[in-house]
């Protein structure tokens, strides 16, 4: 199993990898998902990718949620 974001994989990249995350704010971590974000493309953390796509699953987990209960409600009314 290929372990890229690791020591070796990063170390020809600018700063080893290394900066602020534009998305968490954090400094100092490693900066290894490349990200589209407002149309540019930036290198987000671990974090800030797993964050992302924990609210982009809460989203369409609650548009499903609004979209049943919209169906539920005409179903009523039409019987």
């Amino acid at each position: 199993m290929s372990k890229s974001h690791r020591g070796a994989g990063i170390r020809n990249l600018y700063r080893r990898g290394r900066g602020k995350c534009p998305v968490t704010g954090k400094t100092g971590v490693k900066l290894l998902y490349e990200h589209e974000i407002d149309g540019r493309k930036v290198m987000i953390s671990k974090t800030a990718k797993a964050t992302l796509t924990n609210r982009k699953k809460a989203q369409e987990k609650a548009e499903r949620q609004k979209q049943a209960a919209s169906e539920a409600g005409a179903g009523e009314s039409a019987g």
